[in-house]
């Protein structure tokens, strides 16, 4: 996989979404994520196709949509345990791909994400990252679905186990409810990682109703 490293930890408090331009300057340390649908970021115009295929003019379009964006979490191409090992792993190298331009062009800090779909993806997830003192994860699943829990938690400990550097892992949540997005990362926590859950749009919607959504890509 392509290389990244991310040794900067910026002090983020907010997750913006691809899709919601309005909310990229929400705070002075807002950060971009592509946690929703990929066909809201991905598709014949998307990202991925300006780059992979030279389009000039789609690659400027980008550059003048994300201006002054400072931070970003790693593309989310969703991978899929009934998908095969090649389409995930594929989509895993777009997403180091498409990191490293918003890093080259934007000159914004880019944290990696760190995803699997299933214990084979866990052996390759984090190739290229082992520099990395910050990383993402994506809590919206696991915490709704119980069969991509144990596969989460499991993908947490290996993180620990593996990033050597590792200090820091933001967390996406669309829960209010911190304590449960904290258990999810016991390990981490017990083995000295910092965990921090930015706000985002729907977490604040979900505290508004008095709700406990998850909610899923």
């Amino acid at each position: 996989m392509p290389y990244v490293k991310c040794d900067r930890i910026p002090k983020l408090d907010y997750f913006a979404t691809y899709s919601q331009p309005s909310t990229y300057f929400n705070t002075e340390n807002t950060c971009v994520s592509f946690f929703e649908y990929d066909r809201m970021f991905d598709g014949l115009y998307g990202l991925w196709n300006a780059i992979y295929y030279g389009v000039k003019e789609l690659q400027e379009y980008y550059i003048e949509r994300f201006k002054g964006v400072k931070y970003f979490i790693t593309p989310d191409y969703s991978k899929c345990g009934d998908a095969s090992e090649a389409e995930n792993q594929h989509r895993q190298y777009r997403s180091r791909i498409a990191s490293i331009w918003l890093s080259m062009n934007l000159d914004a800090i880019v944290i990696p994400l760190v995803s699997c779909a299933n214990e084979i993806g866990m052996k390759y997830m984090l190739d290229g990252m082992e520099d990395c003192t910050v990383v993402a994860f994506n809590t919206k699943g696991p915490l709704g679905d119980p069969v991509q829990l144990p596969i989460f938690l499991d993908s947490v400990k290996y993180t620990v186990d593996h990033l050597k550097k590792l200090k820091t892992i933001y967390a996406y949540a669309s829960t209010p409810n911190d304590e449960k997005v904290m258990e999810l990362f016991r390990y981490a926590i017990d083995s000295g990682i910092d965990i921090i859950i930015p706000e985002n749009m729907l977490r604040t919607r979900n505290k508004i109703l008095g709700g406990d959504k998850h909610g899923s890509n």
